[in-house]
């Protein structure tokens, strides 16, 4: 049994962090006065646990564990609006660690995990009211689509033996890319000139060559005016995605289950 724990600790990884990204928005809140051109960058953090099938096991991590593997990284979305036309770039880079050593194996697990999901989005519809220079009211719906890239550099060193006895030892290096076509609309609803509410939903993947065979990506979040130029984000999210891997006798079967709440700043430039 601990043989086949050893062996899924590689998929586990891969597939825990990857789920990250996409995880608050880089809102325009509209104004009476707004300009043809907006720009933004919002860095964010999702407190997330997830819960992996693969391979018939069954495994559930609490953000504790998710984030006791992360050595370093950075969420971030860059947007840029023109008019009614968006466009957004969301990234995650992350350095992933385990060390695992007991009397017969030690193993040593690193993971070097880049995200970038690319959208083109446009405003199909906005109803937005001003009064006296102030927003009170008004809801937009925005249709998007881009691509997702996934990139997973795996090294895994691994020694067994017993005392000064050395059986095998080895490394094993791997990388895992590729890309998800994305779909995707985004509501907004503005509350006052200082509260936006959010809510996006989007899906991709669709077995395309490599991809995942279906995902879908759900987030929810509130966006606080601080100042013309500066926002505070938070809210929740849920990501969920279907894989598989191989063909056969190595045919391997993937389900991840994301969730949890989300914090970020936007600066509106």
């Amino acid at each position: 049994m601990k043989a086949k724990r050893i062996a899924l600790i590689p998929v586990l990884f891969l597939f825990i962090q990857m789920t990250q990204a996409q995880g608050t928005s880089a809102d325009f809140v509209p104004t009476d006065k707004q300009k043809d051109w907006g720009f933004a960058i919002a860095p964010y953090v999702m407190f997330a646990a997830q819960s992996t099938d693969v391979g018939g096991e069954k495994i559930r991590s609490s953000f504790n564990d998710l984030s006791s593997i992360t050595n370093s990284g950075f969420q971030l979305i860059g947007a840029v609006r023109y008019k009614k036309w968006t466009a957004l770039v969301d990234g995650t880079f992350a350095h992933l660690g385990y060390d695992d050593s007991s009397e017969v194996l030690n193993i040593d697990l690193k993971i070097v995990q880049t995200i970038l999901d690319l959208r083109l989005g446009y405003n199909v519809y906005e109803n937005f009211q001003f009064d006296e220079d102030e927003v009170l009211k008004g809801w937009s719906l925005n249709v998007n689509a881009g691509t997702k890239y996934w990139r997973n550099d795996l090294g895994i060193g691994y020694k067994l033996g017993i005392g000064d006895t050395i059986i095998t030892e080895g490394n094993i290096d791997e990388i895992q890319r590729w890309w998800d076509l994305m779909i995707g609309v985004n509501f907004r609803f503005v509350l006052s000139k200082k509260v936006l509410l959010g809510v996006s939903a989007s899906s991709g993947g669709f077995g395309i060559g490599k991809s995942n065979d279906f995902s879908y990506d759900f987030t929810y979040s509130n966006s606080f005016l601080v100042s013309d130029l500066i926002m505070i984000n938070a809210g929740f999210r849920n990501f969920r995605y279907n894989r598989t891997d191989g063909a056969g006798e190595t045919e391997l079967e993937t389900t991840v289950n994301v969730l949890g709440p989300l914090i970020g700043v936007t600066f509106k430039l």
